[in-house]
């Protein structure tokens, strides 16, 4: 993923400044050291930026759904879920299976005073059951005990099967290519399609490829 990024770097943190005007450099301090904890390889500087801001303004876009509530799966820090939290939807539920990364996201959710519930579960034993009109949040989803890809296949079809609402931004392999993973992209397009949903496939921000796919009843 880090070729594909690296010669991208004047992505500017419009969005996470503007929705948090007071907290933007916190926040973007503890999602650093998040993405590149003491120890492990040395990564594009500007990549924990970019990334950051990919997950606001896709919470910022969610926010605008007429839903009747969010759960985010494997949430980690759960970005998308506090910037709709912090759009005023208080009804957000974020899990991830890791308890010391829960224990962060609640600290920024704090520091921000935003009012959603975050949850330490494994989804995979531990399913959350939506309720109708509720969307499925998955921000590049990964799991300890599956391939990425897997994880991106199990959640998808949760929502072909049960028809609930769904938000994803799969993740970049590092085997990716733009074009490769926009294929990938657009298969998940076209089975959602298939069983009834509308779809938004669009890339997330003008120089990256990455791309989120909201599918809606």
């Amino acid at each position: 993923m880090l070729n594909c990024f690296a010669k991208w770097g004047k992505l500017v943190m419009s969005r996470l400044k503007a929705i948090f005007q007071d907290n933007w450099q916190y926040i973007l301090e503890v999602y650093h050291k998040f993405i590149c904890p003491p120890g492990s390889k040395p990564v594009n500087e500007k990549l924990p930026a970019i990334l950051l801001e990919i997950g606001v303004r896709f919470g910022e876009k969610l926010s605008k759904y007429q839903t009747n509530g969010y759960v985010e799966i494997g949430c980690g820090l759960a970005i998308p879920s506090l910037t709709i939290a912090k759009s005023g939807c208080s009804d957000v539920l974020a899990i991830d299976i890791d308890s010391k990364v829960v224990a962060k996201a609640k600290a920024i959710k704090e520091r921000v005073g935003c009012d959603f519930e975050i949850r330490c579960a494994d989804v995979f034993k531990d399913r959350p059951k939506l309720q109708n009109g509720q969307m499925l949040i998955a921000e590049k989803p990964a799991s300890y005990k599956k391939n990425t890809l897997e994880v991106e296949y199990i959640i998808s079809n949760w929502c072909k099967i049960e028809g609930h609402n769904f938000a994803i931004i799969p993740t970049f392999l590092g085997t990716d290519t733009p074009d490769s993973y926009s294929e990938r992209c657009a298969k998940y397009e076209k089975k959602l399609r298939q069983v009834g949903f509308k779809v938004e496939n669009k890339q997330a921000v003008e120089e990256l490829p990455v791309r989120w796919l909201i599918a809606v009843k």
